[in-house]
């Protein structure tokens, strides 16, 4: 349906394999636990608001100098069932962004479906879009490899 108005969207979805539970995993999806295996973490997330110290509904963070949101972006935690699934959502002056971790218990492990979507809010990011959607850098294969390592090996790579 052609709606007068509405902008650019990109969805991008890659499922992974660990040989985890979904409880160990859904722990590591914190803008705070991510310091401990996804490396230069902290350098580029400021945390504003948790009550725990960690992800839980309604905690915010900033991101910086984010080449895959045209810089950088306020984020919230939208959806949190846990051991489940984890949503992040954010925006700044170009783009919405969401990144959904979804976990699904599986034999020896967990399968989990990583859900990107962008939302184009002008010109200038429906142009950032059509091009991301054309190139090879789009996927995000480094982070299942950086919290593999942390799972099996205890530190960041």
């Amino acid at each position: 349906m052609n709606v007068p108005g509405k902008k650019e969207r990109l969805n991008v979805t890659q499922k992974h394999w660990l040989p985890h539970t979904g409880e160990t995993i859904f722990h590591l999806i914190c803008p705070v636990e991510e310091d401990k295996w996804l490396p230069g973490w902290r350098d580029q997330r400021e945390i504003i608001y948790t009550e725990s110290g960690r992800a839980e509904p309604g905690c915010v963070f900033r991101v910086n100098h984010q080449p895959q949101l045209m810089g950088s972006a306020t984020l919230v935690n939208s959806i949190f069932q846990p051991f489940e699934k984890i949503q992040y959502t954010g925006v700044n002056d170009y783009l919405v962004y969401q990144i959904l971790w979804d976990l699904k218990p599986v034999k020896n492990g967990s399968e989990i479906h990583l859900t990107r979507t962008w939302t184009a809010l002008n010109a200038e990011a429906q142009g950032f879009l059509w091009n991301l959607s054309h190139s090879e850098t789009i996927s995000a294969p480094d982070l299942f490899k950086y919290m593999e390592h942390y799972l099996s090996h205890g530190e960041m790579m």
